[in-house]
């Protein structure tokens, strides 16, 4: 059996292949004088295709390497740079040769993943050496700074941060399009020692997500209570305060009897037996609701969570005469229910029009 790291096993493999593998320079250069297309990907199998390059990179083959550059081959594919294969499966004399031949540092693969992160997946003990190269660390390693925040490496974190990296780096990408920073990140992780760590770092604390969420309302919608006490004691005391909140969502027009509810003691609410099996409905308090925008709506959250539906989410949208409306996440689906005073009378009725695509 042969294993090409993490592409996969294999029982045999193509004759070229093999070659490229076990570094058979002379049958490689029988095959570049017949014609062998130095650039055009070999099937190992149904689902994987590699370039003679990628596979010469992915089993540490230098004298292959050094065989297809002597050939001209391109360093730089497009969404498919051999810097990013190197500094992944690779040792530094490699990495150190392809850039010496014109390998640039600063591209990206079809997944949008570049340099940095393709060593975290890979060799960690790369990501010095890129710096080294010259690949601006502050500009390309905020996501890996959110995935070792994520894995709990804290050593990683704490080389990137001494290295300058954002600590509130937000952008979006394919994994956190919602604009996480890596205090969000942790936070619905549940570990409690990397927020503290990062807050001790300079973290900040009142950063929002794209969808208006801050670090301690997702404490609270993870319930965890140790965690969003500790972040509320941070934040500034006017995110906590009722009339200052009641001044701020003037603009949503909310009728007593939500602002009543949402002052209250009942924001666990108990649904009837249904068969979706929603429970119960967890809401914010007034003071924790999110505003958040919609496309063209500006709405307000104000369920902090759904039993066995983490991705609906109970909205107002104060348009027209105000709605409760539902949003789907991960669907990015939209309606409007009807009035707090229907839908708090037999939420589950409402809900389960929505899921069925009634509304």
């Amino acid at each position: 059996m042969i294993k090409l790291q993490d592409i996969g096993t294999f029982s045999e493999l193509p004759e070229l292949a093999m070659y490229i593998y076990t570094g058979n320079i002379t049958a490689l250069r029988v095959a570049r004088d017949k014609g062998w297309n130095i650039e055009e990907e070999i099937c190992l199998s149904q689902h994987t295709s590699l370039s003679p390059l990628d596979l010469a990179l992915i089993a540490q083959r230098l004298d292959v390497v050094k065989l297809l550059v002597g050939y001209g081959v391109n360093l730089n594919v497009e969404k498919n740079p051999s810097f990013l294969r190197a500094v992944r499966y690779c040792k530094e004399n490699i990495v150190r040769y392809l850039v010496e031949q014109g390998a640039k540092l600063d591209g990206y693969n079809q997944v949008g993943s570049g340099a940095y992160s393709q060593a975290y997946y890979g060799n960690k003990r790369n990501i010095p050496l890129i710096h080294e190269l010259g690949l601006d660390i502050k500009q390309h390693g905020g996501p890996v700074l959110r995935q070792a925040v994520s894995n709990f490496d804290k050593k990683t974190v704490t080389y990137l941060l001494d290295q300058g990296v954002d600590i509130n780096y937000q952008k979006p990408d394919m994994v956190y399009p919602y604009e996480a920073t890596p205090l969000t990140v942790a936070t619905r992780m549940g570990n409690i020692a990397m927020v503290n760590y990062l807050i001790e770092r300079g973290a900040n604390v009142t950063l929002a997500e794209k969808d208006g969420e801050r670090a301690y309302t997702i404490a609270v919608r993870m319930k965890n209570m140790e965690l969003a006490n500790y972040l509320k004691a941070l934040e500034p005391i006017e995110l906590h305060t009722i009339e200052n909140k009641k001044e701020t969502l003037k603009k949503y027009k909310l009728p007593d009897e939500l602002i009543n509810f949402l002052t209250g003691d009942r924001l666990h609410f108990e649904l009837a037996p249904n068969d979706y099996e929603i429970h119960f409905i967890d809401f914010f308090k007034l003071t924790d609701t999110i505003e958040m925008k919609l496309g063209h709506r500006e709405l307000l959250l104000l369920s902090a969570n759904i039993d066995n539906y983490s991705d609906l989410q109970i909205v107002w949208n104060p348009k027209g005469e105000g709605h409760i409306g539902c949003y789907d996440v991960e669907h990015e689906e939209y309606a409007n229910l009807c009035s707090f005073k229907e839908f708090i009378g037999r939420p589950e009725i409402y809900l389960i029009r929505f899921l069925e695509g009634e509304l």
